[in-house]
Order: structure tokens, then sequence, then C-alpha cells
């Protein structure tokens, strides 16, 4: 598949989180987070695929969900996966950090949630993904690994030489290392797409990233 990614930069009024599109060309796509509200990923997978199968997410905090409601308009009925353990921050503008961050109440407005838990198969035309709970950053942070692709969309539990915060609402620094020793078994191969910043190998954080060292 093709994997396109979306950044923005925090000079702008948007995030600097990451969505990216999984999918063939003019064949059905997912998209994996969506914190922007520009109209930049509804107007690529209108242009290159030919429908939007889901929206699966890393995890529930706003700057990951905040551009659902826009896509939705477009792709009427797009079911959204999240883990079970972060369901309620979809709801709750105090538990995904909107009100308190940026003085936004962001929620979202679907019929269409799905839920996954640790060990799930999500399987959609575009790819099949393996769901790996990493919780700490928020109970029900994952990693969403694509083998056919070669990559492993980490949302906010692993950045190039960092991890996620552990101080907001639900977070668990305590299960830090649980978390980290699920993704070392993992191929170092594997390409990792982060909620936030530039892409990274497995291998590359295994060498480099403190965290990893201090669990090694």
């Amino acid at each position: 598949a093709v994997i396109k990614t979306f950044s923005y930069d925090e000079s702008y009024i948007e995030f600097s989180s990451n969505s990216y599109i999984v999918g063939k060309n003019n064949k059905p796509c997912i998209v994996i987070d969506l914190g922007t509200t520009s109209n930049d990923v509804v107007n690529y997978v209108k242009e290159h695929h030919s429908k939007c199968e889901g929206i699966v997410l890393t995890h529930g905090h706003f700057d990951h969900i905040r551009g659902i409601n826009k896509l939705l308009n477009s792709f009427k009925g797009t079911k959204i996966f999240v883990h079970e353990n972060d369901l309620k921050l979809l709801t709750d503008p105090i538990k995904n950090c909107s009100i308190t961050h940026h003085g936004e109440k962001v929620t979202v407005n679907s019929a269409d949630i799905i839920t996954y838990k640790d060990g799930d198969t999500l399987k959609f035309d575009s790819c099949l993904i393996k769901v790996i709970s990493t919780p700490f950053h928020t109970l029900g942070s994952s990693c969403l690994l694509v083998e056919d692709d070669n990559a492993l969309f980490t949302g906010d539990t692993l950045f190039k030489g960092s991890i996620g915060r552990t101080d907001l609402p639900t977070s668990d620094s305590g299960l830090v290392p649980s978390s980290l020793r699920k993704l070392v078994k993992l191929s170092e191969l594997l390409v990792c797409y982060p909620g936030h910043g530039p892409h990274t190998t497995l291998k590359a954080e295994k060498e480099n990233n403190p965290f990893f060292k201090e669990i090694l």
C-alpha cells in the first residue's frame, strides 16, 4: 500500500500531530489519527482513493481526533476504531485534554465507533492491522502493526529518540517498561510512523532511544 503522511507544524493553529493514509491508489484506504481540521486529508482521499474504510486511532487525545467530524461530513458512515480503554476520551473534553490544553471542546460525533483490544486484527481491504496495546501515555494507547507494509504506527507511544508524556489524564508511567518490551520483540526493520515528529526505525530506537536503553 501507499503510506501518505500529513504533518502539521505547531507554528500553525494546527498541531504537530501526524496523520497517515494507508491504501493503494484508486482503491479504498484507511486514515490513522486525524488531528488536523484542514481539508488536506479529505481532499487527498477524494483524489486518490475510492473510499475511506475507517479511521483508526492510536489513542484518544484531542490532537489526534480534531479532524474526524470534518471527514465524516464527506465520507458518511466511515467507522472509527479506538482501543476500548480510550473510548471515553472521544466524548470527554477534559480527559482528551482539549479544554485544558487548547480551550476548545473536542468531541467525536458518531454512532459508528468500534472498539478494539490488545491482540486484535483489524481487517480492511487496504491492509491488515495487528493491535499492540501499549498503555502509559493513555490507558488505551496502542501501536498499529501493518506487516505487509513493514510499518508500525506508534502514536504517542514512541517518537524518534523519545516517548510520550505520562502526566496526562489516564497516563501511567509505571506501564512504560512493559509497553516498550512488547516493541522490543518486533522486527528491527520496521519503519515507525509516530504521532509527532519524523519517521524512524525500530532498530534505530533500540540503539539510540534512552527509554529503550533503560529496559534493555
